[in-house]
């Protein structure tokens, strides 16, 4: 029989990153604006100002790619959905903000090759520049 948490262990090798890019959530067939601040080939978090309503079992995200000029439409499980208080002039109404996790399921094959390359390129880099700012510091120390 086939784990079915198998995912979690390769979810805690695979590079997450922090962006922030835009994506709509398609709610009965209306798009609300929101915001992606963490992502991986595998999953996702989502911000966007609470509007009300239960929390969500899945949902659908049409996502900008990080750094390319790319649209791709996802299905992500909800793994956690949570209402938070805004800080000032954000939120909506009521002043929340909804933070949700998602673990994505669902997408074309080669939206899900693109995003695991962005990700794991966008990672690299990150890493050898926080890598050289070391190295840089290192050298100031031992004057």
């Amino acid at each position: 029989m086939r784990d079915p948490y198998a995912w979690l262990d390769a979810r805690r090798l695979a590079p997450r990153i922090d962006v922030e890019t835009f994506c709509s959530e398609v709610v009965s067939g209306h798009d609300r604006p929101g915001l992606v601040i963490d992502l991986s080939a595998e999953g996702a978090r989502l911000e966007r100002p609470y509007v009300g309503g239960p929390s969500p079992r899945d949902i659908v995200l049409e996502l900008e790619v990080p750094e390319i000029d790319e649209v791709i439409w996802v299905r992500g499980e909800v793994c956690f959905d949570q209402v938070r208080q805004a800080p000032p002039g954000q939120g909506g109404p009521l002043g929340l903000l909804r933070t949700t996790g998602l673990r994505l399921v669902t997408a074309a094959a080669r939206d899900l090759r693109m995003l695991r390359d962005c990700v794991f390129e966008l990672h690299r880099n990150r890493q050898a520049d926080t890598d050289n700012a070391l190295l840089d510091a290192a050298c100031y120390a031992r004057g």
